[in-house]
């Protein structure tokens, strides 16, 4: 009888980088998770440092968390695409250096953004997509080598970051490089996110699960904003997606919004660090369950 894949449920640390690293892995693992990704800020987790991800894969292993993912950083001056090959080679050399880490943590992937540029123009577009098909088929073929998955991430929706994923998914033949699902930029300015995640469900193998009301950029804690997460679940579990539960809400984030007056007024009030994490342990398991059920579901022919 074929055994049942393991389906855990995790938290970004980009949760809130405010606390330090090991003590916020901590309250995860209070909270309930037993799996964390490592958020983009390397000022939190160097992840180039092999002396602290040996001192952090010893802190995960001691309490349990499996680490899912490592992110890259976010910046301009990143780019797979560019034009610019001192940039794609910077990038792709970095992107390697999350590969080793992931490997010496005895992780799972590696998340990155294909490109951070906002705007671009057709033939601008047209011209990166075979820089960005040779840069992500080197880094498919170094994680492949390493036993890692290498994930771009779908960034805000109405935006050329995005139209070029799309693009260059689409004509891309090679090993492991597949989708990491962020809930939170598919729906921003997208009435019918699940055109594009049903067209590529079959490409996930991460998520960046959280929630907003549509627009802006929130990164709320999930099933507290207008995203169906319920449809998504069952969606999942009835397309044999094979990864972990990991949300990317961010505490922080919402704090600094409340503090400024720039919160939105159906965003829910701010929990202290404790409670904020069981939230969203409980929005995870959710999910998780959601996504049992349908397999269950599934599975008996229903």
């Amino acid at each position: 009888m074929k055994k049942a894949q393991t389906c855990r449920v995790g938290m970004s640390t980009l949760v809130d980088y405010s606390y330090p690293l090991e003590h916020l892995l901590e309250r995860m693992k209070f909270a309930g998770f037993d799996a964390v990704a490592f958020g983009h800020k390397t000022t939190h987790f160097p992840f180039f440092d092999l002396r602290r991800v040996a001192e952090v894969g010893e802190i995960c292993e001691r309490l349990g968390l499996f680490v899912d993912y490592v992110h890259t950083p976010i910046d301009l001056s990143l780019d797979l695409s560019s034009e610019n090959k001192y940039v794609r080679t910077s990038t792709v050399e970095i992107c390697k250096a999350a590969v080793d880490a992931v490997w010496n943590l005895k992780g799972r992937a590696v998340v990155a953004h294909l490109t951070n540029k906002e705007e671009m123009n057709e033939s601008e577009m047209e011209a990166r997509i075979p820089l960005a098909l040779e840069a992500i088929k080197v880094l498919g073929d170094y994680a492949t080598e390493r036993g890692v998955i290498f994930c771009l991430e779908n960034l805000p929706y109405p935006f050329a970051y995005h139209r070029i994923l799309e693009r260059v998914l689409e004509r891309y033949e090679g090993n492991s490089v597949y989708l990491c699902l962020d809930t939170c930029h598919i729906s921003m300015g997208n009435t019918n996110p699940f055109e594009y995640i049903e067209r590529n469900v079959g490409r996930i193998k991460t998520t960046h699960l959280s929630d907003n009301f549509g627009d802006r950029d929130l990164h709320l804690v999930p099933y507290t904003g207008t995203f169906d997460f319920d449809r998504l679940a069952k969606l999942f579990g009835e397309n044999g997606y094979s990864g972990n539960v990991m949300l990317e809400n961010s505490r922080e984030a919402a704090l600094k919004r409340f503090q400024t007056l720039q919160h939105v007024h159906r965003e829910p009030k701010v929990l202290e660090i404790d409670d904020y994490l069981m939230k969203s342990f409980l929005a995870a398991k959710r999910f998780q369950l959601g996504i049992l059920e349908a397999r269950h579901m599934k599975a008996q022919g229903a």
